[in-house]
């Protein structure tokens, strides 16, 4: 081989390793992170009162439900609360109060966003604008076995004696009429309180002994509600916290009410005269026939008493 190839292998494959050896450099330094020093506010920092969790309306507040967090002191409204002293309780005029609005995690606490326990106004304070309350009695059966808490929906129904509206007698045998009906008088309704409480009160279960449920509606919705009541009983259905297009889509698939007979089959078919009434009585049974006799063997025999001789019959 010529020198002047060799040469020239040698100066290529040192600029393939020089090139290489760059690459390999320059990826890394992009791909190193930078060291942002961070920035001081200007004029400083303050330490804000937020929320510590998303809190709904109606929820009552404790310690845990707050924090300390800083913000710089350009951004801090006078409404924030900013840590005080080391002397003073800057939490007191939050604790054991009532939120009035959802406060979403990290928001910074206001009067303005909670209404003190025993307040005057401190129901209608968690109202939405334009709403009403209406309340009804509920028992274990009707109010879904005390499960339903305060911030919870629920549809609406209503028992009632079809029979009773029709002023049918009892003592009417068969006829076109269904007995008993389920009307569904509304879906979807926020339940504001449970008996007085208008939160689940700490160290409590699961649910609570409900004697009353109080529920958020409009002015229509409040009139239904307390018709509803005089026509029938009226029986709670606990939703889905879940509100999507599926939960939309049963609910306009959902029938608006239902009768006994849409229930039962069997009652349908009995109120059309469908089932015969040989299917109620008790099936007879054959009686087998008598078996039969052999016929009888007639036998005749001599007796002699005294030398008078009689023939007897044995048989027939």
């Amino acid at each position: 081989m010529r020198p002047i190839v060799i040469i020239l292998i040698v100066v290529a494959l040192g600029a393939a390793v020089l090139t290489a050896f760059l690459a390999t450099r320059f990826l890394a330094s992009v791909q190193q992170p930078v060291q942002v020093t961070p920035e001081v506010a200007v004029g400083g920092v303050e330490e804000v009162l937020v929320a510590a969790r998303d809190i709904k309306p109606g929820d009552v507040l404790v310690d845990s439900d707050m924090r300390w967090e800083q913000w710089p002191k350009s951004v801090i409204d006078q409404r924030f609360v900013v840590k005080a002293s080391a002397g003073e309780d800057p939490l007191a005029g939050f604790r054991d109060t009532m939120a009035r609005r959802a406060i979403m995690l990290g928001e910074p606490l206001s009067n303005a966003a909670i209404v003190k326990r025993g307040d005057a106004g401190m129901t209608s304070a968690v109202l939405a604008p334009g709403m009403r309350t209406v309340t009804i009695d509920v028992s274990p059966r009707t109010g879904a076995a005390g499960l339903i808490l305060p911030n919870d929906r629920v549809d609406v129904f209503m028992i009632t004696n079809v029979r009773d509206f029709a002023g049918v007698p009892e003592d009417v045998g068969r006829d076109l009429l269904s007995t008993v009906a389920v009307e569904a008088v509304m879906r979807d309704i926020k339940v504001l309180a449970v008996n007085q409480n208008l939160s689940r009160p700490e160290g409590t279960g699961p649910g609570l002994n409900a004697q009353t449920v109080t529920m958020e509606v409009t002015s229509e919705q409040a009139q239904k509600i307390l018709v509803a009541t005089q026509l029938g009983q009226i029986v709670l259905t606990l939703r889905s916290w879940a509100r999507n297009d599926v939960a939309a889509a049963e609910d306009a698939k959902a029938p608006i009410f239902v009768t006994d007979r849409s229930t039962s089959k069997v009652l349908d078919d009995l109120m059309r005269g469908g089932l015969a009434t040989d299917l109620f009585e008790m099936p007879v049974v054959d009686e087998q026939p008598e078996a039969p006799r052999a016929p009888a063997v007639s036998q005749t025999i001599r007796i002699n008493r005294g030398g008078a001789v009689t023939v007897e019959s044995l048989g027939k």
